[in-house]
């Protein structure tokens, strides 16, 4: 029986590890790798001298190929041509725009070839088509579709309508990929100008995800929603991986706590959205441990799988670096039939949360709610992907506190949840629902039920008590009784309810108040994951707010305001007995769901004084 560590990783002698300081991803340095590879989940990859041979790509500057001679008899090959595996000109940029009748070259800057044997490519340019059919920023496919910038960026609500695109990657199946293509072709530049909300739409309705790098920051450097290093997703309007999550701990990356953007200028991965497979070039080069050149392709954590002297060797090129500017690799893996995966933790897709364990976007559960920078609280349902029942025999689900916001935890530091539960399952053959009780033993370990109503391995975790981040991975046994580690997706966890303090400056001893007064005081509405509060009157009579509009959240760090000051004038309001409500809501999922409606979100707290309101002695 072979030996899997706790991150279902191969035993590598003395190799380096490298830990993951964002998302709790824990991989293996390059330089002592064997020739196939095995990551959490025991995906299997390919050698990094076997994945450099299926690269798709273009450099940053024309060069004359001394070596083999492209098909059309031109030794010139421009920084607009994309170059294929097996050392060969795949495409010349003029046949990539061939569906815009091309008066020249006008560069590559971003590519994802989809298929290969129907020559179905998306990919960006690097100058602004002349005669104004697209521009540089715009996502071209070779069947003629134009997606514009603005578009892509639809869910960021950014004022700015076009910052460029540097990568582009599709996740999801080929085919629901090529029918969304199909799909997006008949929907001409100017209507996507007009909507541009619908490709979000487009994308959820296809159940596929585009995630890409623009040329610029966004809004402005000082106070940026993202940067251009960073990977973003044009479906859930959400970072995908930061800068700083890409590159390895030595790198500086990361703004403002390491230091320097590196850029993101080509991006590749799986169809399935792994961001383990996650490969890529910078804009800009590093010489210190673990260097890069902005030619060289990357592996996510662990630095350079390819160089770019190995990408390009082939051709004789007079120069040794010649930039990298658009990447696409099939990183093709063959699953285990027992590899572990979490794909829905607290009603949210995997994918729908970040490294910081927030979640954004539209749930997976129905009914569905939308989640903003949402931390999970109260019973967070945690569910797998389910293997196979013929092959695999158990599975547990372990968790683990991180020390600080920016330290993961370790391996050994991983607990299992053993408290007991009832999950329903059905009998297919007749259709009936039965409720049964689910009692892991004292390691966690639970058999797998093959017909649960979950539709994956499903364990519901009691977080009462809990605050702060923590990584959950789940692991499942086959057969011969080997272990095999889902990545950790991580977790913010938020069990306190906000703090509502209502402070009204002059209250008569009788408590009340005349008409025409104006009623003043301070209130603080505060928590960690704010989202808003709303400071109201009411009576039999009448009511209405006193603060409006309502104050909600302006981002992820906004904790709310403490000694807000307010007035409300009680002129024209009729006789009665009153009350002044301040009501705090934060942004946590609570036990899967939204737990209150618009103004509101979560946990709420509610504070408040009563008055009478009379006619002045």
């Amino acid at each position: 029986m072979s030996q899997v560590d706790p991150d279902g990783v191969e035993p590598l002698s003395t190799a380096p590890r490298i830990v993951d300081i964002s998302a709790g991803i824990e991989t293996v340095s390059i330089a002592e790798r064997p020739e196939t590879l095995v990551t959490p989940g025991t995906l299997e990859v390919p050698s990094a001298a076997k994945i450099c041979e299926r690269i798709f790509f273009s450099t940053e500057e024309d060069f004359v190929t001394l070596g083999p001679e492209p098909p059309d008899g031109n030794p010139i090959i421009s920084d607009g041509d994309l170059i294929g595996p097996g050392c060969v000109v795949f495409a010349r940029n003029w046949e990539l725009l061939r569906a815009f009748k091309p008066e020249q070259d006008l560069g590559l800057d971003a590519v994802d070839v989809i298929d290969q044997e129907r020559f179905i490519v998306a990919f960006s340019t690097e100058l602004d088509e002349p005669r104004g059919i697209f521009t540089a920023g715009d996502l071209l496919t070779t069947d003629g579709a134009v997606i514009p910038n603005i578009a892509l960026l639809a869910n960021f609500n950014i004022q700015r309508s076009d910052l460029g695109l540097d990568s582009v990657h599709f996740v999801g199946s080929p085919e629901r990929i090529i029918k969304f293509l199909e799909s997006a072709s008949e929907v001409d530049r100017d209507r996507w100008l007009g909507s541009p909300g619908m490709l979000p739409e487009m994308l959820k309705e296809h159940g596929i995800d585009i995630w890409f790098s623009t040329e610029g920051t966004s809004p402005k450097p000082e106070d940026p929603l993202f940067l251009d290093g960073d990977l973003l997703s044009a479906r859930d309007g959400i970072i995908v991986a930061r800068n700083a999550l890409l590159l390895p701990n030595t790198v500086p990356a990361g703004i403002p706590d390491r230091g320097v953007d590196f850029g993101l200028d080509g991006v590749t991965a799986s169809r399935d959205g792994n961001r383990e497979l996650i490969h890529f070039s910078t804009e800009i080069l590093y010489e210190g441990r673990l260097g890069f050149t902005d030619g060289d392709v990357i592996l996510i954590r662990n630095g350079v799988i390819c160089t770019n002297a190995d990408l390009i060797k082939c051709f004789e090129p007079r120069a040794d670096e010649l930039g990298l500017d658009a990447l696409s690799i099939f990183t093709g893996y063959k699953p285990h039939p027992c590899a572990a995966e979490i794909i829905r933790a607290g009603g949210m897709a995997a994918g729908s949360i970040n490294s910081d364990g927030l979640a954004n976007g539209w749930s997976a559960t129905t009914p569905s709610f939308e989640a903003f920078d949402s931390p999970f609280g109260g019973t967070v349902e945690i569910l797998g992907k389910m293997p196979s029942c013929e092959e695999c025999t158990r599975f547990k689900v372990e968790y683990a506190e991180w020390s600080d916001s920016a330290t993961p935890p370790d391996p050994e530091d991983f607990k299992p949840l053993v408290a007991g539960f009832k999950e329903w399952m059905v009998i297919p053959d007749i259709g009936i629902y039965l409720r049964v009780d689910r009692i892991p033993d004292s390691d966690g370990w639970l058999d797998i039920l093959c017909d649960t109503v979950m539709g994956g391995l499903y364990y519901p975790w009691n977080t009462g008590g809990m605050n702060g981040k923590y990584s959950v991975r789940l692991t499942v046994e086959d057969a011969s009784a080997v272990s095999h580690v889902s990545a950790p997706v991580v977790l913010m966890i938020d069990n306190t309810r906000p703090v509502a303090i209502l402070n009204i400056d002059k209250v008569p001893v009788c408590g009340d108040i005349s008409i025409g007064d104006k009623v003043s005081g301070k209130i603080t509405a505060t928590d960690e994951h704010f989202y808003s509060y709303r400071l109201r009157y009411e009576s039999s009579l009448a009511s209405g707010l006193i603060l409006t509009p309502v104050r909600k959240y302006s981002g992820a760090g906004d904790e709310g305001d403490v000694d807000e000051p307010f007035s409300w004038d009680t002129t024209g309001l009729p006789a009665c007995g009153y009350r002044i409500v301040l009501e705090v809501w934060d942004r946590t999922i609570v036990n899967n769901r939204r737990g209150w409606s618009e103004p509101g979100y979560a946990h709420r707290n509610v504070t408040q004084q009563y008055f009478c309101l009379g006619e002045a002695i």
